[in-house]
């Protein structure tokens, strides 16, 4: 069982980061990172290029190579810090592109009255979504991510984790730490049972 784990903080050894990993150690199974720190993702341009050519977005950057990843994974972690009261931009751009494998004629179909909707690749696969802030405004940032990979991809959303650190390190927290490793449990016992 392979695990993508996207780690959507844009600085390294952020503390989304720190959890994106520590779920993914914790769930016991085989996982892939992706690192948005290292990673170029370009805004979708809204062109419906992907609709009309089997899911292929004309955009060069990284994310040709996630959407083979999101296709192989057998599980999804998407973290993202919570930036003015919802996720990253990086990790916006992520969730934009990812449209594009609704157009790749894998999986369920999303709406059988509205077929331009595509289908989803992803559909069933468990997913744990992570936010981190300093303040508040995490539970809309959370919002969008669990929208994102449970009601649109239609992913199974096995555990959420949503933690206000403050201007802690969250490796300094060991309550979220262990919130993080139950949330990862729980995404390898979803593997094992799957």
């Amino acid at each position: 069982m392979k695990i993508l784990a996207i780690c959507g903080g844009m600085r390294e050894g952020s503390n989304t980061n720190k959890l994106v990993r520590r779920v993914a150690e914790a769930s016991g199974c085989e996982h892939d990172i992706v690192d948005m720190v290292t990673t170029v993702i370009k805004p979708c341009t809204g062109c419906s290029s992907c609709m009309m050519n089997e899911g292929a977005c004309p955009i060069e950057d990284d994310m040709q190579g996630i959407y083979e990843k999101l296709l192989l994974a057998d599980a999804v972690i998407l973290g993202s810090p919570t930036y003015y009261f919802d996720v990253s931009g990086g990790v916006k751009c992520l969730i934009d592109r990812s449209l594009a494998l609704y157009y790749r004629g894998i999986g369920p179909v999303y709406n059988p009255d509205m077929p331009f909707l595509g289908q989803r690749p992803l559909a069933g696969r468990p997913c744990v979504t992570v936010t981190t802030v300093a303040g508040a405004g995490h539970e809309r940032a959370m919002e969008t991510l669990t929208f994102c990979m449970g009601d649109s991809h239609r992913m199974d959303i096995v555990a959420t984790l949503a933690e206000a650190v403050g201007m802690n390190d969250v490796d300094d927290m060991p309550e979220v730490l262990q919130r993080a490793d139950e949330a990862g449990k729980k995404l390898g016992s979803a593997l094992q049972q799957g």
